[in-house]
């Protein structure tokens, strides 16, 4: 009997998993929560500072999570409910994810990733979901022995405002080098989303300069991919 990627995606068996490991981050952030009360306690920061931090914390971390919860609706077309929201809650991102699904359903003979969740075998997801935990696992990896190294060179370069801008600028860049290739030549329709997003992106940059508007700042990711997603109905009717 061929188990089909299907059986797996909707299985009970990772749906538990799922859970399991969620839970294990969970608990694991709420023992470093404690750790971390009991330390400002002991630096002599009150408790109602401490309640305000959590406070301002938690609301700034709704804001940023709802171009998240937007990618999972975009991702689970392509790999499910099951998998996506272990990606998306962990360690993943929807661009990675979606370019990784995209490479290897193109290498397995597909014409789309939306034909590779509907008659991919089980062993084929299989080898989506090894590629994507272990190429997300490389950046760990690489900062096991340089990590403290990479930390310190940062560091050192903090009383020198002008390297610290072309240092972050060429990391962007090297980003968009990567990601925005694959999205221009891969498919009309996904060039034009993109596209869509970004002009979306930069008008609300542009509007966020308002002292008025400064709240669209927090809002720009989620609205660009919002507003993305709805575009795509027209681009399908054009060049679908």
């Amino acid at each position: 009997m061929n188990v089909m990627m299907s059986d797996i995606i909707n299985s009970p068996l990772l749906l538990t998993l799922v859970i399991i490991g969620l839970l294990y981050i969970v608990g694991f952030s709420l023992v470093y929560l404690k750790k971390a009360c009991k330390r400002c306690i002991e630096l002599g920061i009150t408790k109602e500072e401490i309640k305000k931090v959590i406070k301002s914390s938690c609301v700034f971390s709704i804001v940023p999570s709802l171009s998240i919860v937007v990618g999972l609706f975009v991702l689970i077309s392509v790999l499910g409910t099951v998998w996506s929201w272990w990606r998306l809650s962990v360690i993943g991102s929807l661009s990675y994810e979606t370019m990784i699904a995209g490479s290897v359903s193109t290498a397995l003979g597909f014409d789309s990733t939306a034909e590779m969740l509907s008659n991919a075998t089980g062993q084929q997801f299989g080898v989506v979901m090894i590629l994507m935990s272990i190429g997300m696992l490389s950046g760990f990896l690489i900062l096991i022995p340089f990590g403290k190294k990479l930390s310190m060179s940062v560091n050192k370069t903090e009383n020198s405002s002008d390297w610290k801008h072309v240092f972050s600028g060429v990391f962007m860049l090297c980003m968009f080098a990567v990601y925005i290739p694959v999205l221009l030549i891969g498919d009309t329709i996904q060039a034009c989303v993109m596209l869509t997003g970004l002009v979306v992106a930069v008008a609300l940059g542009i509007f966020a300069k308002n002292p008025k508007l400064r709240w669209l700042g927090d809002f720009i990711m989620a609205f660009s991919m919002i507003a993305g997603m709805a575009s795509s109905i027209l681009w399908v009717k054009l060049f679908g």
